[in-house]
């Protein structure tokens, strides 16, 4: 998995963002088709989750205030997720 940082690069970017999917449901719009909210993980959760390599490419860009949720994920292994998991070290 594959992170590019740069300044404009948010929490969400590193955790999860919601994404608005629409798919055949019970027709709450009127014509058969529902929409609803969906959190997609991004490059750092799946990393985390499957067990694979993060590359963090342009680090030295990021701004300050999402090198605690990196440090958090790398050093401790724990992320809080927006849909309410919560990733933690196996050991």
């Amino acid at each position: 998995e594959v992170v590019t940082l740069s300044g404009d690069v948010t929490e969400s970017d590193l955790k999860q963002r919601r994404e608005l999917r629409v798919g055949v449901g019970d027709g709450h719009d009127g014509n058969g088709t529902a929409a609803h909210v969906a959190f997609m993980d991004q490059p750092p959760v799946r990393a985390a989750i499957h067990g694979r390599i993060l590359v963090l490419d342009g680090i030295e860009k990021a701004e300050r205030n999402v090198l605690p949720t990196l440090n958090n994920l790398l050093e401790n292994r724990e992320m809080n997720l927006e849909d309410g998991r919560f990733i933690i070290s196996p050991k």
